[in-house]
């Protein structure tokens, strides 16, 4: 993430993955800004945040 951030670029572009769609875009800027985010958090609050992504897609599968 630090390299991709001094580049201006994304982890992405730097390891080769090319985005198909737009939406593809968007979902990458979004796990991008999470990451950034995630950068500021104790071990505990990624843990939480991890914690309640698991909840939203094990609601999903049980929809």
């Amino acid at each position: 993430m630090r390299i991709a951030t001094a580049l201006d670029t994304s982890p992405n572009w730097l390891l080769g993955v090319a985005l198909n769609t737009a939406l593809d875009q968007h979902l990458a800027a979004l796990i991008e800004r999470f990451a950034n985010a995630a950068n500021g958090m104790t071990k505990q609050e990624v843990e939480l945040c991890v914690i309640q992504a698991e909840a939203i897609v094990a609601t999903k599968a049980h929809a």
